[in-house]
C-alpha cells in the first residue's frame, strides 16, 4: 500500500513537472529566495526605484517641458533634448570601451554623475521659475542643462548596469520588480506636490540614488574586470527588439504628452509601473515561462493590446494608455535581466551591453516621438490619421513578435532562462539538449531522460538518478525516440552534438561512449 502511494506521489510529480504551471515547492523557493535578496540588499531595491522614478520624471512625463517648445508650437516633448543625450552619450561609452579600451570609473566619477544631473535641474528648474530677459539665451540654457542631466544620467545608468550584472538576472528581476513598485508609489505621491517642491525632489534623487548604490557595490568583488581579447558583439534581434520596443513607446508618449487628460501623467506611469510589477511577479511565480515567452508572448501582445484599444475605441482612450505603458515596462525590466545576462554568463563588458542596447531603445524612442508628432501634426488626435497609425502599431508590433521569437534566440540562453532559475550558466551541451527538447515539444521529464542518455547513461542509471521506475524510464524512452524518430541512444548524442554544431557552441558533450 505504501509502495503504491510512493508511486501516486512519483506520478503526481512528473505530472506537475511536465506541465507549464509551478509547483507549490518551487513557487516557496522562488518566495524564499525573494525574501531573502530584497533583506540582504535593500539599499539596490530603493535606490532602483528612485532611479526609475528620475528617468520617468525626466524622460518620459510631462515633468520637463520647456517653455520655448510650447510657444514654438512644436509637438515634440520636451524630454527629446535631455533624450538625445542620453542616447549620445552612450554611443561615446561604447565607443570608448571599443576603440581604445577605456572605461570610467574612480570614486571622483562616480561623485561627478550625480552632481552633474542635480546640476543640471538646477539649471533648468531656476531658468523655468525665472527665465532670462533673452528668451534665445534662456532656451539655450536650459537645452545645456537638459543635456548635462541626459548625459549623466546614461552613466548612472551603466553603473546600475555593472552591479545588477554582477547579481544575475534572476535577482535584477526581483529587485526590478520591487524598485518598480516603490517607483510606482513615488510617482503617486508626488503628484500631489506643487512643481517647485518637485524639482527640489529631483535635484535630491541623483545624489541619493548614488549614495545607495555605491553604499551597496562596496560589497560586491570584481566590478571592472580586465577586458581582453573580448568579442564586442550584441545578438541583432536583441537589438531589434529594444528599438522596437522604443518606438512603440515614443508614439505613444507623444499621444500621452500632447493629449488632455484628467488622470496625471505621473499617476498614470505610477499605476502602470505597479501593474506590471504585479503581471511580472506572478509570471515569475507561477509559469515557467522563459524570457522569450515573457518579452514576445506577453510583453510584446500586451503593448499591441494597448495600440488595438486605441484603434477601437480613440488613440486617446486612457486605458489603452495604461495598458501600452504596463506591457512597455514588463518588457523594460527582461530587457534589463537580459543585458545582466550576457554580462555575467555571456563574459560582455557592461559598459557595451548597456551602451549599445539602451541606446537602440532610445533611438527608437525618438524616432516614435517624431513619427507621433509629425502624424499628430497632420492629423488630429482624435482624427483618421492616428487611428491608421494604430492599427499599424499593432500589425507592426506583432509581427515583429512572430520575427523576433524564433529559435535563433536560443543560441544567447533567452529561450532557456526563465526569471525563477538558479544563477548558475548552463553549459554548451546542456544547453545542446535543451535545444533538442524544444525541437522536439519533449517534456520537462523527457528532457531529463534525454540529457542522462545523451550522456550515455544506462537505464538503470537513469532509474537511480530520477528515482523512476524500469517501467516509466522504458516509456520515456520510447516517447523520445518516438518523438525525435530516431531509435537508438547513438542518435540521440548525435542529435545533441549536431544542434551543438548548428549554433556554433564549442563544449565537447561528457558522452562516455565517445572514448
Amino acid at each position: 500500500m505504501k509502495a503504491g502511494e510512493g508511486s501516486k506521489g512519483r506520478d503526481a510529480q512528473r505530472t506537475q513537472d511536465d506541465t507549464a504551471v509551478t509547483g507549490w515547492r518551487e513557487r516557496r523557493a522562488i518566495l524564499s529566495d525573494f525574501k531573502s535578496e530584497i533583506i540582504d540588499h535593500p539599499r539596490l531595491s530603493i535606490g532602483f526605484g528612485l532611479f526609475w522614478t528620475w528617468v520617468w520624471l525626466v524622460f518620459q512625463t510631462t515633468f520637463f517641458s520647456p517653455s520655448f517648445l510650447v510657444e514654438a508650437d512644436l509637438l515634440l516633448p520636451g524630454w527629446i533634448v535631455p533624450l538625445a543625450a542620453y542616447a549620445v552619450t552612450f554611443l561615446v561609452l561604447g565607443g570608448l570601451l571599443k576603440f581604445k579600451g577605456i572605461v570610467p570609473k574612480g570614486n571622483a566619477y562616480l561623485r561627478l554623475i550625480p552632481a552633474v544631473m542635480s546640476l543640471g535641474v538646477l539649471i533648468c528648474g531656476v531658468l523655468t521659475f525665472s527665465p532670462l530677459q533673452d528668451p534665445f539665451v534662456n532656451a539655450v540654457v536650459i537645452c545645456f542643462g537638459a543635456l548635462l542631466m541626459g548625459a549623466a544620467t546614461s552613466c548612472f545608468h551603466v553603473e546600475w548596469g555593472r552591479v545588477l550584472g554582477a547579481l544575475g538576472p534572476r535577482k535584477t528581476i526581483l529587485h526590478g520588480i520591487v524598485g518598480t513598485v516603490l517607483a510606482a508609489a513615488i510617482l503617486v505621491l508626488i503628484t500631489s506636490f506643487s512643481a517647485t517642491f518637485l524639482w527640489i525632489i529631483a535635484f535630491f534623487i541623483p545624489i541619493l540614488g548614488m549614495r545607495l548604490l555605491v553604499d551597496e557595490s562596496t560589497s560586491i568583488p570584481g566590478l571592472y574586470p580586465k577586458i581582453e581579447d573580448v568579442r564586442l558583439n550584441v545578438p541583432r534581434r536583441f537589438l531589434a527588439t529594444s528599438f522596437t520596443q522604443g518606438l512603440s513607446f515614443g508614439i505613444v508618449q507623444t499621444i500621452l504628452l500632447t493629449g488632455n487628460y484628467e488622470v496625471p501623467v505621473e499617476l498614470l506611469a505610477g499605476s502602470s509601473f505597479a501593474i506590471s510589477a504585479l503581471g511580472l511577479f506572478v509570471c515569475a511565480l507561477f509559469f515557467r515561462m522563459d524570457f522569450n515567452q515573457l518579452i514576445y508572448q506577453v510583453g510584446f501582445l500586451v503593448m499591441a493590446l494597448g495600440y488595438l484599444l486605441m484603434s477601437l475605441v480613440a488613440p486617446s482612450f486612457i486605458a489603452a494608455l495604461l495598458v501600452h505603458l504596463t506591457g512597455y515596462r514588463f518588457v523594460d525590466i527582461m530587457m534589463w535581466a537580459l543585458c545582466v545576462y550576457l554580462i555575467k554568463q555571456r563574459g560582455l563588458p557592461t559598459n557595451w551591453v548597456f551602451a549599445i542596447t539602451t541606446c537602440f531603445l532610445l533611438l527608437g524612442q525618438l524616432t516614435g516621438s517624431l513619427v507621433g508628432a509629425a502624424t499628430i501634426a497632420q492629423f488630429s488626435l482624435s482624427g483618421q490619421g492616428a487611428h491608421v497609425l494604430s492599427i499599424v502599431m499593432v500589425f507592426a508590433i506583432l509581427s515583429l513578435a512572430l520575427v523576433l521569437s524564433d529559435r535563433k534566440n536560443l543560441r544567447t540562453g533567452w529561450g532557456m532562462v526563465r526569471p525563477g532559475d538558479a544563477e548558475e550558466p548552463a553549459g554548451d551541451f546542456e544547453m545542446g539538449c535543451e535545444l533538442v527538447c524544444r525541437q522536439y515539444g519533449l517534456t520537462a521529464r523527457e528532457g531529463e531522460v534525454l540529457l542522462l542518455l545523451a550522456k550515455g547513461r544506462n537505464r538503470a542509471y537513469i532509474c537511480t538518478a530520477l528515482t523512476l521506475s524500469k517501467e516509466t524510464v522504458k516509456t520515456h524512452i520510447r516517447n523520445i525516440y518516438r518523438k525525435m524518430g530516431i531509435h537508438s541512444q547513438e542518435e540521440v548524442f548525435a542529435a545533441v552534438e549536431a544542434e551543438q554544431k548548428s549554433y556554433g557552441f564549442d563544449g565537447e558533450a561528457p558522452h562516455e561512449m565517445r572514448i
